[in-house]
């Protein structure tokens, strides 16, 4: 026997979670290689509750041997962030931490894995040299899940309003059981649409969505199920006034897009014009304080807002409360946002968490007031924070596909010595935050999280 490795079930605090970093198939490899795999069951113990979406049977086929004791194991597969309280001692953990950037609610967690002499390899933080991330499967599952469950805002939204529409079939994606039967709901909602067309009340249904990266990408699988065209801004108003209703539209924006020179940066506007999009996103990043939101621009005229941009405080909102009660006073055009990447207070000023068993708000930008539900006057903003799970089964699949690759040379490794003699791949040592409860080089800022008071 080679190495013990183990699985340890999600926690029980959030409704929806049942994703896994290893499925059955690929348990299989594991013990085809020669190691044991201890598998915590699916199902809390004291609260009977099912935290997986592969059943233990799955895994006892596989060969794994379910349990609650995880002690044997030296290395440890989870997914999001664990209670202080199950952190074992010196073992090597593998889950999203949530902790690189300062998270505070996640100090107690790290302090403990530090006290506990234990490894923190965190899944989020494993790339390639040129500092692209390689476990990406969540990203398109965010854009899927996002898109799914705005679009079942709309329509619940548009029902209380007392306008009959088609997307009033769109289950919230959690409901949906998995990816495949939500497309086929999707794909009858399309149908309705080139019969019966959106509802006359509205304009043409115009969808803006924010980035064109992988998130984006999952949010484009599910939209372009729907019939539809894609616009450019300058044929934005055009399509508000003149747009068919037997199908639905898609104008989707780069940063040189949704944002532009401010007033100050103004006289660079000829300069950047003319540069190549390629060249004005680079000068976008490198200088994000000369830049200002364009979306002034759409807002008017869109009925869902897709937000599938990271952001961080050193780049410009691309909605400010101040802008959306300036559009709202004048426009009510816009009825629903998707802020899939969910930044609070973020690239979405007015954004704030929310969970799978409450998942929406309405923003009422004039009064600045956030009531929770589907009800009240203003927007509705779904910005669920752990969209992937409401996909589990097709997320965890996706998951260890892109973790296989370095699946075999992960569970070889040798944890107890020095990092360099570990031999675990690149790519995973520069996801490696804590070696044997210390914290390695490029990580030792992380000491002042723990060091500092909570």
């Amino acid at each position: 026997m080679k190495n013990v490795i183990g699985i340890m079930r999600e926690g029980i605090s959030k409704r929806g979670e049942k994703r896994v970093a290893i499925t059955p198939h690929y348990a299989k490899e594991i013990i085809n290689w020669g190691h044991r795999l201890l598998v915590q069951s699916a199902k809390h113990p004291k609260t009977g509750e099912t935290k997986r979406a592969f059943t233990d049977s799955d895994y006892k086929k596989a060969g794994a041997d379910i349990g609650e004791d995880l002690t044997p194991a030296k290395v440890i597969f989870g997914l999001k962030e664990i209670h202080h309280t199950r952190i074992l001692p010196d073992k090597a953990h593998y889950f999203f931490s949530h902790t690189h950037k300062g998270q505070i609610k996640n100090r107690l967690m790290l302090k403990t894995l530090v006290e506990n002499r234990a490894t923190l390899i965190d899944y989020e933080l494993i790339r390639d040299e040129k500092d692209n991330r390689l476990i990406t499967a969540f990203t398109y599952n965010a854009g899927y899940a996002g898109m799914v469950d705005t679009l079942w805002t709309l329509g619940k939204r548009l029902k209380l309003a007392g306008i009959s529409n088609p997307f009033e079939a769109v289950p919230q994606a959690v409901e949906g059981q998995d990816l495949l039967r939500v497309k086929n709901i999707l794909r009858k909602v399309g149908h309705k649409i080139e019969l019966e067309g959106t509802p006359t009340d509205l304009p043409p249904i115009i969808v803006c969505f924010l980035g064109k990266g992988k998130t984006a990408h999952g949010a484009r699988e599910i939209f372009d199920i729907l019939p539809h065209e894609n616009i450019s801004f300058a044929e934005l108003e055009k399509v508000f006034k003149e747009g068919s209703r037997k199908k639905v539209y898609a104008l989707q924006l780069g940063p040189e897009e949704i944002y532009r020179l401010d007033e100050k940066h103004i006289e660079s506007s000829g300069v950047f014009d003319k540069m190549l999009i390629r060249d004005k996103r680079q000068f976008y990043f490198e200088h994000p304080d000369f830049f200002e939101s364009n979306l002034d621009l759409v807002l008017p005229y869109i009925i869902i807002l897709m937000n599938c941009v990271a952001w961080s405080p050193e780049y410009p909102r691309s909605v400010t409360k101040k802008l959306m009660k300036n559009i709202f006073s004048r426009y009510k055009t816009l009825i629903a946002i998707g802020d899939i990447t969910c930044d609070p207070n973020g690239s979405i000023e007015f954004s704030k968490e929310t969970w799978i068993d409450d998942p929406v708000y309405i923003y009422n930008p004039l009064t600045g007031e956030i009531t929770n539900g589907f009800d009240g006057e203003g927007i509705a903003v779904m910005a669920v924070t752990n969209l992937p799970c409401e996909f589990s089964t097709d997320a965890s699949s996706q998951f260890s596909e892109d973790l296989y690759p370095f699946l075999k040379s992960i569970i070889s490794a040798d944890y107890k010595g020095r990092l360099r003699d570990s031999n675990l791949p690149d790519e995973i040592k520069r996801a490696v935050i804590l070696w044997k409860g210390k914290f390695a080089a490029d990580f030792e800022y992380m000491k002042s999280f723990i060091d500092r008071e909570n």
